[in-house]
């Protein structure tokens, strides 16, 4: 469509010039009119060209981000409690910790945004059994989770704090043709800032003893998920 509102622009441009060059306020001869459009053809082709040479597998080298059908596997695993069917790539470590009859879960600040999921198992061991799951981070197409910064959960003898994450700064580069070159074509312009963004920090699932007694800090938000 705006190829087409390109080309009728340019046509009245010609039937103007043509049609008024009688006239006193808007003389202007062939010459003039064809020196317009051969400038503003060559334009195009070295512009054309240039975008060619331009390297943009270098300037868009950051992975893109999954299919949503695939993100939301992932979060319903992870809320679901259902870790063996995420994918290993998605594991950032596995702990087992020696505990007692009481869990206290403590909260470093109040900007804790970790998804924690609590799942009783069948009997007493003594052994709390973690899963960390990589953080998320998700800018429009692109993925930036592994420039996400983050803590995890430090432990002690009977308790176990959740951290507040460092913050993160990403600066990154992309490539979008300008309109000069997309008006003859069916893309679509998107302005630079016109993006979604998804965020997640790093999940934790705990794997405790059926009858282990936990507290836990308010800013905490926790996922009892077989209680």
């Amino acid at each position: 469509m705006s190829g087409l509102l390109s080309l009728i622009f340019i046509a009245l441009i010609i039937w103007y010039f043509l049609q008024g060059r009688k006239k006193p306020n808007r003389q202007i001869n062939k010459k003039w009119t064809y020196m317009f459009l051969a400038i503003y053809a060559a334009v195009l082709i070295i512009a054309t060209i240039a975008a060619e040479l331009i390297d943009t597998t270098s300037l868009n080298s950051q992975p893109k981000a999954e299919s949503n059908e695939h993100l939301n596997r992932l979060t319903t695993a992870i809320q679901n409690g259902d870790i063996g069917s995420i994918d290993s790539s998605n594991i950032l470590s596995k702990r087992t910790q020696k505990i007692g009859k009481t869990l206290q879960m403590n909260a470093q600040g109040i900007d804790i945004h970790s998804t924690i999921i609590v799942e009783r198992k069948n009997e007493n061991d003594g052994l709390i059994e973690e899963t960390l799951i990589k953080p998320l981070l998700l800018v429009g197409d692109y993925d930036f989770s592994d420039q996400l910064k983050y803590k995890i959960p430090e432990w002690t003898a009977d308790s176990v704090t959740f951290l507040e994450p460092p913050l993160t700064e990403i600066i990154y580069t992309t490539y979008q043709e300008a309109y000069l070159l997309n008006q003859f074509t069916d893309t679509s312009w998107q302005k630079n800032n016109s993006y979604n963004t998804s965020e997640r920090q790093v999940a934790v699932h705990l794997l405790v003893p059926k009858d282990l007694i936990i507290t836990a800090d308010e800013n905490l938000y926790i996922n009892y998920i077989n209680e």
